[in-house]
């Protein structure tokens, strides 16, 4: 291995040497950090002349092992004395005593770093390192002073570097082992399943051009190998350095996990990391993140690069059993040690948010100033990213969980909290509408709500620095709200966005809705070196240029499928009205039509309605002879959709009948092959219910030039028809037919989303018909 050569930030360089102690949310968290901010810029502008404040600064540093170029701002220098001070700033809600004394080391090897570089730009001699301590909440302030000359800067910083270096050894002997095995890496399958050469094509020329596309490939030609495959072909050193998969539901994140174990097998020597939100992998759950609440978060710091190195040593797969295994043994986060052991991935599986929220998203990755060029993004199930982004920029509050919020505060303990609250409560109160069932559009976010969260954050802040106990977990959710609120309307509010209150008998809410999530998408995946958006639907493909990226011309590959068209039989029942106005009359007939498709041949079936209200009142009018009816219910765990997906097996010998809701988690990401699952009926068009929400988007899209009930009812809705189809055909030798109930399948808008798909389709004016066109297909097929 030749000598080593990066360009690391300060922090980049300090903190994994240097950073020791617990971890501690009541310390470390968003608010204090943005507080901490707001502190800074404070203390910064109340200087005199002589002090000079974000100093950019840069310089080479060479040890034995190789150099670092190291950059960074130092918050201060102060000139005009004996010789310059070169001042570290540090503000916190624990006593500063404490504070300094448990992460001298760490701050003033920042410091350091600082003003060894600062030295050098100036030919001087010596410099006084300051740590200034200031108290959020507080007007304490604490300083200490070292006097360093020149050589004792630049040997500290050596030393750093040393440090730096030989931990970073392995990682770069892997890296090394790891592009090689990807240059010589075989297509893992004797041979590529139709589409997906082409697929793996246009991969890796956007890789290579560094650019982002859109593809819409079909489902069951295996589009998380073709994507995968030729994504970590591009690993190189300083090129492409991680490929980061990321999903909306876990099928997508294993069926990941099963791709790179498949690569692996054929001789790639990488290692992958799926990460899991905090709920899913914590030890501690209800328990505040920090020393006193939780026993794993106590010396994280002072363990992590040893629990890291013994990891590295032993294991390629970071996946959720492995780092809890280690977690326990070491007596640390496990949370926390996926995320630090990420780095040391090539290949990162997880959601959506942590790239595109900007409140999750990993900010060692892509957060303001980091370089994320050298990182590759595959988004599955593209679709999602609509309402995942739009979810992701927008935040809504009750007034019932806010009234119980302040319930939930009881005693004198958290009496200050309670009134603050009550006070941002008032607030939101004050915009609401009088009348009841009434919806109040506002021109923009009303300073008095932020005035009031910003007050609410006060008193947190002085009740962390009394120590009082922590406050009920009902109320903590909505000071995170509030937070992210705040954090919304300061750094992202503009015209993508609207602001209504609205009150619908009993309830009342008032909303920040970003209408428009398309240009916070884009720019997160411009950070990136390429990003490739795939999903077996995007159709139409204008409806999620637009609404994904914002610009039509993105370029796209849309594949068709190599199925044999044939093998899948559509059709449309137009006599049958499932409109809401009609819903009560239609359950007999509707049922009428499900019996004669379900019954036409024995076998699996899935059949999809518009909500669980409509499942509900249909279900008394369902009637199949001998067949097994499994019905989908209510916030399903995965073990019980697991059990769920047991029912359909191959060759059954009786009829099963899922019914789902359309849209739902069986709508997309089940792949149950051959004779697993041989018809799917859809009753209605998937049109989300009329909302004020859904009203203000379709207003929207129609203010900046488009057809705003198609952006906001009828291009989602069939999406979740096209999704729902897509469940049957999934290779050459499969065989089933679809039923579609709906009058408005008679309009032209809504067949002309799956002519170019499906092609040919028939109409069947009643039940008899039904049995009629089936009969006459299975009896050719």
């Amino acid at each position: 291995m030749e000598g080593i050569h990066l360009s690391l930030s300060v922090h980049q360089l300090v903190d994994p040497l240097l950073r020791v102690g617990d971890i501690d949310d009541r310390v470390y968290n968003q608010e204090t950090m943005r507080m901490g901010s707001l502190l800074h810029a404070a203390f910064q502008r109340r200087q005199g002349k002589e002090y000079l404040s974000e100093v950019a600064l840069e310089g080479e540093f060479t040890s034995s092992k190789g150099t670092i170029e190291l950059s960074g701002r130092a918050d201060g220098i102060i000139l005009g004395g004996d010789c310059p001070v070169l001042d570290e700033i540090k503000s916190t809600v624990m006593d500063l005593q404490q504070f300094h004394k448990q992460q001298k080391a760490w701050h003033l090897g920042q410091a350091l770093c600082y003003a060894a570089m600062y030295l050098r730009r100036i030919s001087g001699s010596k410099i006084i390192v300051r740590l200034t301590y200031l108290l959020q909440g507080g007007e304490d302030r604490l300083v200490k002073e070292f006097p360093f000359s020149r050589e004792e800067a630049e040997k500290a910083v050596e030393g750093y570097v040393e440090d730096y270096l030989t931990m970073l050894e392995e990682r770069l002997l892997h890296e090394e082992t790891r592009d090689r095995s990807a240059l010589k890496l075989p297509f893992p399958y004797k041979a590529f399943r139709p589409g997906q050469r082409e697929v793996a094509k246009y991969v890796y020329g956007a890789i290579g051009k560094k650019k982002s596309f859109l593809l819409e490939a079909p489902t069951g030609i295996g589009k998380t190998m073709s994507v995968l495959f030729p994504a970590i072909r591009c690993l190189k050193k300083g090129s492409v350095d991680k490929v980061f998969y990321l999903t909306a539901k876990s099928t997508g994140a294993i069926a990941a996990e099963k791709a790179i174990g498949e690569l692996m097998d054929k001789g790639w020597e990488g290692r992958d990391s799926r990460l899991l939100s905090r709920d899913k992998i914590c030890l501690s759950k209800g328990h505040g993140c920090n020393p006193d609440e939780c026993p794993y978060a106590r010396d994280y710091y002072t363990k992590l690069r040893f629990v890291i190195k013994e990891i590295c040593n032993n294991e390629k797969r970071f996946d959720p059993e492995t780092v809890l295994m280690y977690a326990k043994a070491a007596g640390i986060c496990p949370f926390e040690l996926q995320l630090d052991l990420s780095e040391s991935a090539d290949v990162i599986i997880a959601d959506y948010n942590y790239l595109i929220d900007p409140i999750v998203k990993l900010e060692r990755y892509f957060g303001e100033g980091v370089d994320s060029k050298p990182y590759v993004g595959l988004l599955d199930e593209a679709h999602n990213l609509v309402e995942r982004g739009r979810g992701c920029y927008s935040i809504d509050f009750s007034l019932d969980e806010l009234l119980e919020a302040k319930k939930s505060l009881k005693g004198k303990e958290f009496a200050a909290l309670r009134k603050a609250l009550g006070k941002a409560i008032a607030a939101i109160e004050d915009h609401l509408p009088l009348e009841e069932n009434s919806t109040k559009v506002l021109e923009a976010p009303p300073s008095e709500i932020q005035a009031a969260f910003e007050s609410l954050r006060k008193s947190e802040t002085r009740h962390k620095k009394a120590k009082k106990p922590h406050p009920p977990e009902k109320y903590g959710e909505i000071s995170r709200k509030m937070a992210r609120y705040s954090r919304l309307v300061d750094e992202y509010y503009c015209s993508s966005y609207r602001v209504y209150a609205s009150r619908k008998g009993k309830d009342a809410s008032y909303h920040l809705l970003c209408v428009d999530p398309s240009p916070f998408l884009r720019e997160s995946f411009s950070r990136l070196r390429s990003c490739t958006l795939f999903s077996a639907t995007l159709t139409p493909i204008s409806y999620y240029m637009k609404a994904i990226v914002g610009q039509e011309e993105w370029p796209f590959l849309l594949l068709p499928s190599p199925f044999p068209k044939d093998n899948f039989k559509v059709i449309l029942a137009p006599n049958v009205s499932v409109r809401y106005k009609d819903r009560a009359k239609s359950y007999p007939e509707v049922a009428a039509y499900l019996k004669n498709f379900v019954e036409a041949k024995q076998g699996n079936y899935f059949l999809f309605f518009p909500s669980y209200e409509y499942l509900e009142s249909i279900l008394p009018h369902l009637r199949f002879d001998n067949a097994n009816l499994f019905p989908q219910t209510r916030s399903m765990l995965q073990e019980e959709k697991d059990l769920f997906l047991s029912h359909f097996p191959p060759s059954p010998t009786s009829t099963n009948v899922g019914l789902l809701i359309l849209g739902g988690s069986f709508s997309e990401g089940v792949d149950l092959v051959d004779d697993r699952l041989i018809g799917v009926a859809v009753v209605g068009i998937g049109l989300p219910q009329i909302s004020e929400q859904n009203e203000i988007i379709r207003s929207y899209a129609s203010s900046i030039g488009l057809d705003g009930f198609d952006y906001a009812y009828k291009d989602p809705g069939m999406n979740k028809v096209m999704q729902a189809l897509g469940r049957v055909i999934r290779s050459f030798t499969d065989v089933g037919a679809s039923l579609l109930l709906d009058d408005r399948y008679a309009q032209s808008r809504y067949r002309q989303e799956f002519l170019r798909k499906y092609g040919e389709y028939e109409i069947a004016l009643s039940p008899n018909e039904v049995t009629s066109a089936l009969a006459t297909f299975h009896k050719t097929k």
